[in-house]
């Protein structure tokens, strides 16, 4: 039987499947359980765990009989919560809360466990009474899971294949719930395609012309899930660390290109979540009902922000990250905002709490009512980025700060320094009043987005502005000449110096030196030069990339990006501190590619490596 036709069965099994689950299920509840905007598609385990989504419970399903394999079901804890807790009759006061704080108990737990052999049991039956062959879905072990955290390559929570994915959304009690999702072995069934799976995209409904686009496993929307990249698939003749054990050389392949655009739907799937859980969390201090509503993400720098997003004055709060990665990030709310909201906590009389605001007294009192929210806030974020993200990072508010926006100057490093940011913003309601926004900022590279505001500043530089830039130099210096002055203590140093595939011009000892212990790692052949040398002398030779790396991000050194541009068409990465937003603008207008922000860490550097093998395989 082909592929599609056995496709076209199943689908046909699966509607009658989402009925019977509906009625069972219940009916065992003693409620009204209705699963709708059924969606089916192919897909790897890699891809699935790929999608950002938030904690869920895992129950491993074994297909045993005439077809075997080992699939799961999977939902979100809220979810498990609300069914769990409908099934041991809690009061509804108590459900809505233990669903709002994702409270898990082991008897939620074996509460939902019934539930979930009920569906394993719902989906025997169909398939017994409608597939030519017999086998049972059996409902074995349970337990919570992170997808972000899971090991592809392992054999836990499931085995790395390819995966029929069954996704219905929910309804209980005309409480509109996430999506429940099966992940079947698609081999056994007959529905593991020859085609890379991540090409694949989410079948229509197969019930009806309602199927909801970006939503995940979890239920929770995905802004453009159907932008989703396809996967690279490794090609031969490259090297790389990626997968392999560092003692065994013999073996190579390629490391996966660092997808930037897969990495900004994680960050926002993040951040999206953050506010959703916030309106729980500063609703219940403050006893009022919180929204946080038309969140966005964008890439926005230190000026644009000040002039064009911040709306008069405002209240910073600064945020210290620890963890994996560190830095700093910044919160901002509007003073007659964070005056009312810090008002509200602190109960004030209504008609004390509009005067102060009226007059935009920030007070002792409500500065530190406002604190409070700022590290409910922080809470939240640590949160969930502890939960939803790769790297562990936490947020701690440190300060508040209150700040004039067209009293500040883009170029000083303060309230924060003048580079690229990733700002999600949301317009705050609080009960029927109106507020302004809550802004946060992350610098990009924090985030691994500093290709992002790369991009959104390359196309704003005309191919016109490029060209004139690259013939009249800077500071007077034309193409191809050399300033004697501008070495200041470069090292020197090489590996396979006379085929190499890497060229490093520079005048920073120490990274230089750290760049150079990573090409070595991988197997590549590199070759130190100082700001005076040519590269011209290793072209075209074996050389796949120029890595210009800087101790300061000077004029003198932007001069030299254009001397390489102006004799290279090779992809060209600038390495150096303190980029700003003036700074990126000339680099790109003068041949650079890609930017790597120092200090930089390995992981850093691998990533750059692997942007430019996936360049100069495409």
């Amino acid at each position: 039987m082909s592929v599609n036709k056995a496709k076209k069965k199943i689908d046909k099994i699966l509607e009658l499947v989402q009925e019977r689950v509906g009625d069972e299920v219940g009916g065992l509840m003693g409620a009204t359980l209705v699963m709708s905007d059924l969606t089916t598609r192919l897909i790897s385990k890699a891809d699935f765990f790929d999608e950002p989504s938030g904690k869920l419970v895992f129950s491993e399903v074994e297909l045993s009989g005439e077809v075997e394999g080992q699939g799961c079901l999977l939902i979100s804890i809220k979810d498990a919560v609300r069914l769990g807790g409908t099934l041991i009759m809690l009061p509804e006061n108590e459900l809505e809360e233990a669903a709002l704080s994702e409270d898990y108990s082991e008897e939620i737990d074996d509460s939902y466990g019934e539930i979930a052999n009920i569906i394993a049991g719902a989906y025997t039956k169909t398939f017994e009474e409608m597939y030519p062959k017999n086998f049972r879905f059996i409902r074995k072990k349970q337990e919570i899971i992170t997808p972000v955290k899971v090991d592809i390559e392992s054999d836990h929570p499931i085995p790395d294949q390819n995966y029929y994915q069954v996704s219905a959304g929910m309804t209980l009690n005309d409480v509109k719930m996430g999506k429940l999702v099966l992940l079947i072995p698609a081999k056994p069934l007959g529905l593991d395609e020859d085609i890379p799976v991540a090409a694949e995209k989410p079948s229509q409904d197969v019930t009806s012309d309602k199927a909801t686009p970006g939503e995940d496993a979890a239920g929770i929307a995905l802004e453009n899930q159907q932008k989703t990249p396809q996967r690279s698939e490794p090609s031969g003749g490259e090297s790389s660390e990626a997968g392999i054990d560092a003692d065994n050389n013999e073996k190579s392949a390629v490391a996966k290109p660092f997808d930037v655009e897969k990495q900004k739907k994680r960050v926002d799937s993040c951040l999206k979540e953050c506010v959703v859980r916030m309106a729980g969390e500063v609703g219940a201090l403050l006893g009022a009902e919180v929204t946080f509503t038309e969140h966005a993400t964008r890439i926005v720098n230190k000026e644009d922000f000040f002039f064009d997003e911040a709306s008069g004055k405002q209240i910073l709060a600064h945020l210290d990250v620890v963890g994996d990665i560190e830095g700093k990030s910044y919160l901002y709310i509007g003073l007659k905002d964070a005056i009312y909201i810090g008002g509200t906590l602190i109960m004030l009389p209504p008609s004390e709490l509009d005067v102060i605001v009226g007059e935009e007294d920030f007070n002792d009192d409500a500065e530190d009512a406002y604190g409070e929210i700022a590290n409910i806030i922080s809470g939240v974020y640590t949160k969930v980025f502890e939960e939803q993200y790769p790297k562990k990072i936490r947020f701690i508010k440190t300060r508040l700060e209150q700040v004039v926006p067209m009293k500040v100057d883009p170029e000083s490093d303060e309230p924060m320094p003048d580079v690229l940011y990733y700002m999600a913003t949301s317009k705050i309601t609080i009960g029927d009043k109106a507020m302004g926004n809550l802004q946060f900022l992350v610098p990009t590279p924090l985030f691994q987005l500093e290709q992002l505001g790369i991009e959104s500043i390359a196309d704003d530089v005309s191919s016109d502005d490029k060209t004139i830039d690259s013939v009249s130099g800077v500071d007077g210096m034309q193409p191809g000449s050399s300033d004697p002055s501008a070495t200041v203590g470069a090292w020197e140093g090489s590996y396979g110096e006379n085929n190499p595939e890497f060229l490093l011009v520079s005048n920073d000892e120490g990274e230089c030196k750290r760049i150079c212990s990573v090409l070595a790692g991988r197997g590549h052949t590199y070759r130190v030069l100082d700001y005076k040398e040519s590269i011209n002398d290793f072209l075209p030779g074996e050389v796949r990339a120029v890595i210009l790396v800087m101790a300061d991000v000077d004029e003198k050194a932007l001069g030299v990006a254009i001397k390489i541009s102006a004799v290279s068409q090779l992809p060209l990465i600038a390495v150096g501190p303190a980029w700003t937003r003036s700074k990126v603008i000339k680099a790109v207008k003068y041949g650079v590619d890609d930017i790597l922000l120092t200090p930089a860490s390995d992981d850093d550097i691998n990533v750059k490596l692997d942007n430019v093998s996936a360049k100069i395989a495409a």
